[in-house]
């Protein structure tokens, strides 16, 4: 806040106040003052033309302060503090002035003063301020940056005396701040529009008076001025209405007509008591009445209707304009904007004349782009948060739904739904990559199972060549065995020829070998055992193959044992204990 040193009444401070927005002045730009309307106030700052103040008015205003002197002990008393009248410039809006009726040395608290009056008292009793009174208010904290305002109404004394505190609210502060920047733009325009003037019907000339005369049966009157005069009345009425002035220049035409009917009726009546004979007389007076009363019909219908006319044009151009704003605002937001409760046709009832029309849908204009600018500007902040995100747009398609929350709460909205993508992208790149992983582990036992097939394929086949090669092997060993066992039996006695010569017979010629050997057996030992063999003592013993290794290391093993024998093994310690185990081991067998 820049405090200037003007005093408050004084050439210096009204000349300050003709180039700044004052906080006096905020109701009426807000559409809300009792006392002047947002029009008259924009021709007064476009002009620098002021009001005529009025003797009666000085002494209200000169009342008003001594009271407010009055009061300001009464004040000081309440909140512990001295209070000085000041007047400053905003910080943030060198545009912006304030006055103050008290401000505190520590800039926190502001006092306001109003004269007493009931209403307003039981209001303030109420803390149930106006708007003709709170955006006053919310200027003077806007300027002075102060925590609160005390807003008294009294009389001067502690008996009729009301106080409330307001706090600024920031919804009301916007709205104030963007209908100042809208009431300069308008300022700035304010050369396209015409200047209103106070309209006054102009004076009618009313008709002449009929005045008649009987002369036997011939009567004499100015009836032809009459009707001449009438005739250009009836004229002029059809002229059109489009300003004020032609309102009420209608409308008091509209009264003469009816003047003038009763007048030709009751004359009318009187000629016809005095004369009943003059049937021209009473038919010109009939024909002129009608004239009359059709243009007073006529005249009073097109009032109405050009009234209508003109409030419909009025609305229309209002709407408009606001429409075109609004479209201007969408544009750069990018979403369509909320329906806004304030509305120009309600804004217009009740008024008559052109100029309080205008001035009503004017005032509603200002405050409805005001609120459009209100939302548009969320929007805006909302967007450019936004944009910092680029990557992520996608994910506030609802954007028109959204784009006018407050940045606060946009800003928890845009890091709360971004967190929430990437938490949710991070677990399907962890599914992804589990989903991954798991395929190449399938693929890798699948080829690892095509190895080990593969592998075992090849042990098989080596197994078989292996195998292959083996018997091969064994066949060719015993090819080289089988020709040394040939080789040796040649050199070995007959039985062990005859025996080696049954083994490698095939099965069926060993066993008729075997039997052609047992009955040439049979016969030999007959005669040396001295004893008959029966056939069911020479049985077919089974025949086992072996090697001739194996067959010389039996040969030896039986050399052995012959030769133990013939030692006398038989008569050895532990030999029954020998031939005991032998023949447990072979029953067991």
């Amino acid at each position: 806040m820049q405090i200037i040193n003007v005093t408050q009444g004084s050439q210096a401070w009204l000349d300050l106040r003709a180039t700044k927005f004052t906080a006096s002045e905020a109701p009426a730009m807000m559409g809300a003052s009792k006392y002047q309307s947002r029009d008259a106030l924009l021709k007064m700052k476009a002009t620098g033309e002021t009001p005529a103040v009025s003797s009666y008015q000085e002494k209200i205003f000169a009342k008003g302060h001594a009271t407010e002197e009055a009061a300001r002990p009464l004040v000081e008393n309440i909140i512990g503090d001295e209070l000085f009248p000041a007047t400053a410039i905003s910080d943030e809006y060198d545009w912006m002035l304030a006055s103050f009726d008290g401000i505190t040395m520590m800039e926190d608290v502001v006092f306001e003063h109003k004269l007493f009056n009931q209403g307003l008292h039981e209001r303030v009793l109420a803390n149930d301020l106006e708007p003709h009174y709170y955006w006053q208010l919310e200027q003077q904290l806007l300027v002075s940056g102060a925590e609160k305002a005390i807003f008294v109404c009294s009389d001067g004394t502690s008996d009729n005396f009301a106080s409330c505190e307001y706090y600024s609210q920031s919804e009301r502060r916007d709205q104030l701040v963007a209908g100042w920047q809208q009431f300069k733009k308008d300022l700035a325009n304010y050369g396209d529009k015409p200047v209103v003037v106070k309209v006054e019907a102009e004076p009618i000339r009313d008709l002449p008076v009929i005045s008649y005369k009987m002369d036997g049966l011939a009567l004499n009157s100015n009836l032809d001025v009459f009707k001449q005069a009438a005739a250009e009345l009836v004229a002029k009425s059809n002229q059109p209405i489009e300003t004020d002035q032609d309102f009420a220049d209608a409308e008091q035409m509209v009264k003469t007509f009816k003047g003038a009917e009763d007048k030709i009726k009751a004359l009318s009546e009187q000629v016809l008591g005095e004369v009943q004979s003059i049937d021209s007389f009473v038919k010109d007076l009939k024909y002129i009445g009608e004239q009359i009363r059709q243009a007073r019909l006529t005249t009073d219908k097109q009032v109405k209707n050009r009234k209508d006319e003109i409030r419909r044009q009025i609305l229309t151009a209002a709407n408009n304009k606001i429409l075109q704003h609004a479209l201007l605002l969408e544009q750069q937001i990018q979403a369509n904007l909320p329906h806004i409760a304030t509305s120009v046709l309600d804004a217009m009832k009740g008024k008559k004349t052109v100029q309080s029309l205008q001035e009503a849908a004017d005032t509603a204009v200002s405050q409805i782009m005001v609120e459009l600018d209100l939302h548009a500007n969320k929007a805006k902040a909302n967007l450019v948060a936004l944009n910092n995100h680029a990557d992520h747009q996608f994910l506030f398609n609802d954007w028109s739904a959204i784009c006018f929350k407050e940045t606060d709460d946009f800003e928890a909205l845009v890091t709360s739904r971004i967190a929430k993508h990437k938490e949710a992208e991070q677990q399907l790149l962890e599914q992804e990559r589990l989903r991954i992983q798991r395929e190449e582990k399938a693929k890798a036992e699948r080829e690892l199972e095509a190895e080990r097939q593969r592998i075992l394929k090849e042990e098989r086949e080596a197994k078989a060549k292996a195998d292959r090669e083996l018997e091969a092997e064994r066949q060719r060993i015993r090819n080289e065995e089988r020709a040394a066992a040939q080789a040796e039996l040649k050199s070995q006695p007959q039985a062990v020829v005859l025996q080696q010569a049954v083994t490698d017979m095939p099965v069926p010629q060993q066993s008729a070998a075997i039997q052609s050997a047992l009955q040439k057996g049979k016969a030999a030992l007959e005669p040396i055992a001295g004893v008959s063999i029966g056939a069911a003592e020479i049985k077919a013993t089974p025949m086992v193959k072996m090697t001739a290794n194996e067959a010389n290391y039996l040969r030896k093993r039986d050399a052995v044992l012959s030769a133990l024998e013939a030692a006398g093994v038989d008569n050895w310690p532990g030999y029954d204990d020998a031939m005991t185990a032998l023949r447990s081991d072979e029953n067991v067998a």
